[in-house]
């Protein structure tokens, strides 16, 4: 039998109790029984990682350039590099080496996620933005970890709404939903907030609930969202009853500056002075 499994699981399982130097090599002794180069990349960046969690920088930039040196084909090798120099905050060399990939593997789905995720923390959301539409400009895509074209229309949805622009992030969302069931589909909460913003909150109402009937957990921002379609469509009682019972999961309720014109029929009745820890954002 092929100890191949055993010596990963054992190598995994020496990680998750911290003990780096022994995990490093037992993953060493796995690569003797593979010969697949996406498993090697993974095996030798998991030797990598050890090394970095014992303080050896030195060495651990050493495997991952051997990574790259040793496998130019395989887009995966600029992957796990790049993900090294997002951790160090190298991220103008981990732009350069993803733009870089993304140009001689087109239609590798990973690097582009990476990329954009990226540019999203460096606060650069336009470029996020293009890359993504690049991504979905290609006519075959690679799955990324279980991420297809459903999962980047969401997040291109979600860039959208973070830069104001609402239309183009609820036919973002929209074009995500009809591709997946419905009851699979994760964004039913942006998906309220984008009708908000579109001035529908009769389609806001219908998305949030829809979002607590597949949601495990309701959250207070969960029903801040409820709350503030109901008030849209009239539903005063309706919203502040939403209110009471997402101040009731921490006995405190934050509501930002857009809450405002929504809860203004609470505001003008008195029913914020009957709750004592209420936080306003600042407008």
């Amino acid at each position: 039998m092929n100890p191949f499994f055993s010596l990963i699981r054992e190598a995994k399982q020496l990680e998750e109790e911290k003990d780096f130097t022994r995990a490093f090599n037992v993953y060493a002794q796995s690569e003797a029984y593979t010969k697949d180069e996406s498993t090697l990349i993974k095996i030798k960046a998991k030797k990598a990682w050890c090394l970095y969690s014992v303080g050896n920088p030195k060495e651990t930039e050493s495997v991952f350039q051997d990574i790259v040196q040793n496998y130019p084909s395989h887009p995966l090798s600029i992957t796990v590099y790049s993900r090294y120099l997002i951790k160090l905050k190298k991220f103008k060399s981990a732009k350069v080496l993803l733009q870089k990939s993304i140009l001689q593997f087109p239609s590798y789905l990973e690097n582009y996620l990476l990329l954009a995720s990226l540019l999203k923390d460096m606060e650069r959301s336009e470029e996020a933005i293009e890359v993504l539409k690049k991504a979905l400009s290609q006519e075959h895509l690679s799955n990324g970890r279980g991420i297809d074209r459903k999962d980047i229309w969401a997040e291109l949805g979600s860039l959208y709404f973070s830069r104001g622009d609402f239309n183009s992030a609820l036919a973002s969302l929209k074009k995500s939903l009809k591709m997946v069931a419905p009851e699979e589909f994760l964004h039913y909460d942006l998906l309220a907030l984008c009708y908000l913003d579109a001035e529908d909150p009769e389609n806001a109402l219908t998305s949030i609930r829809t979002h607590i009937e597949y949601c495990k957990e309701i959250d207070p921002e969960t029903l801040i969202i409820l709350a503030r379609a109901h008030c849209r469509l009239g539903k005063v009682d309706e919203a502040a009853n939403n209110l009471i019972q997402a101040y009731s999961i921490e006995d405190s309720l934050f509501l930002k500056a857009a809450d405002f014109i929504d809860f203004a029929p609470l505001l003008r009745n008195g029913f914020f002075t009957t709750l004592e820890n209420i936080e306003w954002e600042e407008p």
